[in-house]
């Protein structure tokens, strides 16, 4: 009997939006919605990118801007020693000053969150609002990650990164979202992720590198304003980040948060339960009427550069 090996499933072209240049950096961003309402900036967690994270909020009709983090999707990487979310906010900073907006909603997902937070406490003065979806924002306790300790090992590293993880990025995103879904499955938009531009050399360092500055630059957050609006969406049995670890710590630095936890759902909540997410960001950022979301034609457009 011969063996036929089974062809390798067909590339998927990453979506393609706009590019700023802050004269800094480059940052790609998508927009979704109604151009003319409220913005709201989408944050993308750790090992993902803005493309994820949009799903479930492009056809909600409200005025959305998800950029890839530095050194995810088409944004470059920040220098180094910048990388952690206390950096990252200052590049936040300088994206919103370039795209003029005056008061923002800003969502996050996961460690975007962190990012988000230290611009609340830096300045809360281009905020209207915050909407939290797993947020991961306390110092955690050591953990081994030993595949991606390896990755970035000195000498194995690279290889690692450019000849096991690259080649093999279709399994490991697979894998990764399995488990940021579990208990729930994985949702089906998520499979159509372009694997290559997901999980690639580039994508694996930057985790490391903000994973390795995360506890140093959240220990000094010690409050928020108390009149900044902050909505928390969390899964009970999010088994990524421990809910009640960091909504503890959340609630001394904001005692008005507003928190929905649901029961049976991980870490993915914004895929899980679309709606109640778009509805709580609908309620901090002035509800819109939905508007259809664009006909899918599997051509990837072309970028427009800003120049800013």
């Amino acid at each position: 009997m011969m063996y036929v090996q089974p062809l390798p499933p067909p590339a998927v072209s990453p979506r393609i939006g706009k590019i700023i240049k802050t004269g800094r950096e480059q940052i790609h961003m998508l927009e979704s919605g109604n151009a003319g309402g409220n913005p709201v900036v989408l944050l993308h967690g750790c090992g993902s990118i803005a493309e994820e994270v949009m799903m479930p909020f492009s056809g909600s009709g409200l005025n959305i801007i998800a950029p890839d983090r530095p050194g995810y999707g088409f944004s470059s990487a920040l220098p180094a020693g910048e990388r952690g979310p206390r950096g990252q906010s200052f590049w936040l900073e300088r994206l919103l000053e370039a795209l003029a907006f005056e008061r923002v909603v800003l969502a996050a997902h996961s460690i975007g969150c962190a990012a988000a937070l230290h611009l609340a406490a830096r300045r809360p003065d281009l905020l209207k609002g915050l909407f939290l979806i797993s947020p991961c924002c306390r110092p955690v306790p050591f953990k081994p990650l030993i595949v991606l300790r390896s990755a970035v090992a000195p000498f194995v590293g690279p290889v690692i990164r450019q000849h096991v993880i690259a080649r093999w990025s279709s399994y490991f995103l697979e894998r990764g979202l399995r488990t940021s879904s579990h208990p729930n499955p994985v949702a089906a938009g998520l499979f159509a992720l372009p694997a290559m531009h997901v999980v690639n050399a580039a994508s694996i360092a930057t985790m490391a590198e903000e994973l390795w500055a995360f506890n140093g630059d959240m220990q000094p957050l010690r409050s928020l304003p108390a009149d900044l609006p902050v909505s928390v969406l969390f899964g009970r049995e999010d088994r990524i980040i421990e809910p009640g670890w960091h909504l503890d710590w959340l609630q001394e630095r904001h005692p008005a948060l507003t928190v929905e936890l649901l029961d049976g759902v991980g870490h993915m909540p914004h895929h899980v339960a679309p709606d109640l997410a778009v509805e709580m960001l609908g309620d901090l950022a002035g509800k819109v009427a939905p508007v259809p979301a664009p006909a899918e034609t599997g051509e990837a457009s072309q970028p427009i550069i800003t120049v800013a």
